[in-house]
């Protein structure tokens, strides 16, 4: 301890305050004072990994251009050529606890399968059954009894692979003494993926190009949507696979020419899908003219 700085004029006076009757924690403070000692620790930094900045997602896009690359789309089944018929006449189904009932429809053109979904309405009694059928026809096979009449929505998706058409509706009615009525039925709420809602759309307009972002509502268990767009008068337009709720869509532009072919009204269309599942898609007209764009219901 003698080496250390200080010690000696420390000793003295801590030697003083005992001797004069002061108390110990005078000595320990005046101690503590006169005997400090400095020592300098140098830590080497600790080399550390940078964590990685994420990519964003690049924003779904798609250009609007002359002859587009589009997907090849069924025919829609105009829903008053369904018909509906029990496969064994309906003078044999007397006594029958079950009858196998029979929907066709004309085939639809570039459809390669069709998905049929055969549904109860109403409470008391539960049947939702799915085909998919490479013919133009399907058959289910309904219980007879008392819960099982009454009505049943019929949907009917032409497919082309996996690119999928339009969905028809029917109402097919089934009752003891009659198994060939079908008619009308809304398809409000009846998609197995929600249809979404277009929303608001943006322009950010330049001196060649205009870039259209548009948006819409999330569709409940849809994992992508497919957006179409396509001139009514001209062949331009493009269609894009979103897997979130927006797309911007480029168009070309001009300030000389305002009756230039990409000025026209547009059919956009946009339909959720789930891997192969489609649900009904919604449909939009927008305007794109020199003087303005607008958007309303098709």
């Amino acid at each position: 301890m003698r080496a250390l700085p200080g010690f000696t004029a420390a000793a003295v006076a801590f030697a003083l305050v005992v001797f004069m009757g002061a108390g110990a924690a005078i000595a320990v403070a005046m101690w503590q004072q006169s005997a400090t000692a400095t020592i300098a620790v140098t830590v080497a930094a600790v080399p550390t990994t940078p964590t990685p900045t994420p990519t964003p997602a690049a924003p779904a896009s798609g250009r609007v251009v002359i002859a587009p690359a589009l997907a090849t789309r069924p025919a829609t089944i105009v829903p008053d050529t369904v018909s509906c018929a029990s496969v064994r006449p309906q003078a044999e189904l007397a006594g029958a606890t079950a009858a196998d009932i029979r929907f066709s429809w004309p085939a639809s053109a570039n459809a390669t399968v069709y998905r049929v979904s055969v549904t109860y309405i109403g409470a008391g009694y539960s049947y939702a059954t799915t085909q998919n059928v490479s013919s133009s026809q399907a058959v289910f096979t309904l219980d007879r009894t008392l819960a099982s009449y009454g009505r049943y929505s019929v949907r009917i998706q032409p497919m082309n692979g996996t690119t999928a058409g339009d969905a028809s509706y029917r109402t097919y009615q089934y009752a003891p003494g009659q198994s060939d009525n079908c008619y009308y039925l809304d398809p409000a709420g009846r998609s197995p993926l929600p249809t979404p809602t277009i929303g608001p759309y943006s322009v950010a307009q330049g001196t060649t190009e205009s870039a259209v972002t548009f948006t819409w509502t999330k569709s409940t268990g849809a994992t992508s949507y497919v957006l179409t767009l396509t001139s009514k008068s001209w062949t331009y337009g493009t269609e894009v696979t979103v897997d979130g709720l927006s797309a911007t869509l480029t168009f070309p532009w001009t300030d000389s020419d305002a009756k230039a072919a990409y000025f026209a009204d547009y059919t956009l269309r946009i339909q959720p899908m789930q891997g192969t599942l489609a649900g009904d898609p919604v449909y939009r007209t927008f305007q794109y003219y020199r003087w303005g764009q607008g958007m309303y219901s098709s």
